[in-house]
């Protein structure tokens, strides 16, 4: 995937997996493979630090339940709870919290109707922290891949099918 017109080629590029976060104060690019699962994109409008949370929508093979169970809801607020923490230690001077949420989900009523929930529990429990939620987007295409860079607050999605920038 290029990526040259958007970061330096210098840049640090770090994978997150899911289940996992990465905080960084330098101008890194986070990057993430969607699968049933969405990122949570925090940066600071102002200065350059910011986070990537790869949230999971569902166990494996149980997207098909549309109630979020409480092992996934508790697990999911554990980490942003412990990655919010984190994050206002290494930028304690950062005052313009910002989120964007990006998710893919399976194509079928409860795998949606469990991405929509988790993202609107997600979305209060950002609100609730004085975390202003900028955008929130679903994709159901199979394949979703998220490059994030919080220095500049830019989130690229790419979906199956989409054509990458020369």
């Amino acid at each position: 995937m290029p990526i040259g017109d958007t970061v330096p080629v210098s840049a640090e590029q770090l994978q997150v997996a899911a289940d996992d976060y990465r905080i960084t104060s330098a101008d890194t690019l986070l990057r993430a493979q969607l699968h049933s699962s969405m990122v949570v994109c925090l940066y600071d409008a102002v200065g350059e630090s910011g986070a990537m949370l790869h949230l999971r929508l569902a166990a494996p093979g149980q997207s098909r339940d549309p109630n979020l169970t409480d092992n996934t809801l508790s697990g999911n607020l554990s980490l942003l709870t412990r990655a919010l923490r984190e994050l206002s230690a290494t930028a304690s001077r950062a005052q313009h919290w910002q989120a964007r949420l990006v998710a893919q989900s399976e194509d079928h009523e409860t795998a949606r109707a469990r991405c929509e929930g988790l993202q609107a529990f997600i979305g209060e429990f950002l609100k609730d922290a004085g975390i202003r939620l900028v955008s929130a987007v679903a994709h159901l295409e199979p394949e979703v891949s998220v490059q994030f860079r919080p220095a500049m607050g830019q989130v690229q999605t790419l979906t199956a099918g989409s054509s990458n920038p020369p």
